[in-house]
């Protein structure tokens, strides 16, 4: 089932929310890779945005700060959401 999250229409729209939510701790649901219809939930902080994608700290499942980067375009082709707190 496809979690419901924040609908943007277009990169501009994406990359201005995620500017707005840099410092802010967030709730992500990410598509696993293979196959790609689990998806995973986590939590953590947007710690930057840039012209391609944004940076994404959480603690994985060992407790420990991992960092990923998103591109505008996975929330645009919904292999990202942003979900609401």
């Amino acid at each position: 089932m496809k979690p419901a999250g924040i609908e943007n229409e277009n990169l501009t729209d994406i990359m201005e929310t995620m500017r707005n939510l840099v410092g802010k701790v967030v709730r992500i649901s990410v598509k696993e890779s293979k196959p790609k219809t689990h998806w995973e939930e986590k939590e953590g902080v947007v710690e930057g945005v840039y012209p391609t994608v944004f940076l994404f700290r959480f603690k994985n499942r060992r407790n420990v700060d991992e960092r990923v980067a998103y591109s505008y375009v996975d929330i645009a082709i919904d292999d990202v959401k942003i979900l609401e707190n």
